[in-house]
């Protein structure tokens, strides 16, 4: 979603692009976790713990069909906050 060498610095980031994109990577199944995503996997072995997390940080678990794992759904999301594209 922030890819390397194309000047995009976390300094550049505020608290909601931070949440969108925690809210996208870790909603995301991965094979590695047996088809979970990393909040789902976190869920099953501590449900309080992980929504104290998960609120803390702002994430939100998003379905599959509503992922916007690349650079141009971060600057989407900027855009009606005002915010000029990170790249």
């Amino acid at each position: 979603m922030l890819p390397k060498g194309v000047g995009i610095s976390f300094d550049d980031l505020d608290d909601l692009d931070a949440s969108f994109v925690g809210s996208n990577v870790n909603s995301e199944p991965r094979p590695s976790l047996m088809g979970l995503s990393p909040l789902a996997l976190l869920r099953a072995a501590g449900p309080g713990v992980a929504d104290a997390l998960a609120e803390d940080f702002g994430i939100v678990e998003l379905p599959y069909g509503e992922l916007g794992l690349t650079l141009a759904a971060v600057n989407r999301e900027r855009s009606p906050r005002g915010l000029g594209p990170l790249a």
